[in-house]
């Protein structure tokens, strides 16, 4: 990174200029924010309040979002946060501990691997909680290693057109030079699953029990394809990438247009396991795929039962958007209706236009 630039993929002197057209053309909004934030503080749910304070500066990663409406985005997810988990488990979020929602069996030579949810660093532009695939190495191969993502989901919880939406506003791949896991190693360990697909899949488990539409960004939205960034080749060449990588991840689950900006994924699984018209060979994978998520699915419902909280019914108004709204009202209830058997899916395997290193936190100099 260039001497002149900030984490997030702001330099100072933009940084600077943001705050100041913050302050003198949005001091209200701004005030709300900071006011909301000091009582998070007074209640350990906050610790960095400068942190805070450039979270709300900083562009977010859809070019098309206003200071203001940023702002709006930022209440509306600190409103939303405290009552999605159990108070424990909420607790250990706002500590900056991972919660771990689903234990999943190890690569050979690693310790485990999990998925959780974390929070955000501050300066995150795609999301205040992380959805990770997570490993750590055995400590009889490597002493002291460290945690390593495999694999990264941005997303917060705000209303677009009135409709409460987990917003998935980035998803990566690897992003460490050197604490690396192989590609086949995941693979392997995940029965063929791409590791953004996977995350992509929880994520529309937790919408589910969460009572949300499933929304994420259009790659066309990236703030790095805003006028001001491509004049700088490195810039064009990242949201070129980054734009490939996405629509072919939202093509896979068949997202659809949305509101400005958006995409609007299916709430349901795209579960095409039935490959009745492939060779035995295609036809067994896809069997161990199916097996191995419907393992994953069971033991995350068990998990988010005791971590996560779900909604409260409330009455629905007429004058809210219909186009994000979940497929089907499924009813609260369903989901704890027993799993669909495999046999009755169909979920086609998805070749490899995922790029591994997929859209991420953008640490890129001015």
């Amino acid at each position: 990174m260039a001497p002149g630039a900030v984490s997030g993929g702001t330099s100072r002197m933009r940084l600077a200029w943001r705050a100041v057209r913050a302050t003198l053309a949005n001091g209200r909004i701004l005030r709300r924010w900071m006011t909301l934030v000091t009582e998070l503080r007074s209640r350990d749910m906050v610790r960095d309040i400068p942190g805070e304070y450039l979270r709300a500066i900083r562009p977010y990663v859809n070019r098309q979002t206003t200071f203001s409406a940023r702002v709006a985005h930022l209440v509306d997810h600190m409103d939303w946060v405290e009552t999605a988990f159990h108070p424990a488990a909420f607790t250990q979020i706002a500590s900056g501990e991972p919660l771990v929602i689903a234990e999943l069996t190890p690569p050979r030579g690693y310790q485990w691997m999990h998925l959780a949810i974390k929070q955000a660093p501050s300066q995150s532009p795609e999301g205040e909680l992380l959805l990770t695939l997570t490993l750590r190495r055995s400590p009889e191969l490597q002493a002291n290693s460290q945690p390593i993502d495999a694999a990264v989901l941005a997303f917060s919880r705000f209303r677009i057109d009135g409709t409460p939406c987990f917003v998935i506003g980035g998803v990566r791949g690897q992003r460490d030079p050197t604490q690396r896991v192989s590609p086949m190693e995941i693979a392997h360990s995940l029965q063929g699953w791409k590791a953004p697909v996977l995350l992509v899949r929880v994520a529309q488990e937790l919408a589910r029990y969460w009572g949300l539409s499933l929304v994420g960004l259009d790659p066309a939205a990236h703030r790095l394809h805003d006028w001001s960034y491509r004049f700088n080749k490195r810039y064009r060449d990242a949201g070129e990438k980054i734009f490939a990588s996405y629509r072919a991840l939202w093509d896979h689950f068949d997202a659809r247009n949305g509101p400005k900006g958006w995409v609007v994924l299916p709430i349901d699984a795209d579960e095409k396991l039935a490959a009745t018209d492939l060779s035995p060979e295609r036809r067994a994978r896809q069997g161990r795929r199916a097996d191995f998520w419907i393992r994953t699915r069971n033991a995350l419902r068990n998990e988010m039962r005791k971590l996560l909280e779900r909604p409260v019914r409330e009455p629905r108004l007429d004058r809210v958007t219909q186009a994000l709204t979940p497929s089907g009202n499924m009813p609260l209830d369903e989901f704890d209706a027993p799993p669909k058997d495999h046999q009755d899916s169909e979920d086609s395997f998805f070749t490899s236009r995922v790029l591994d290193t997929g859209p991420g936190n953008l640490d890129v100099d001015d």
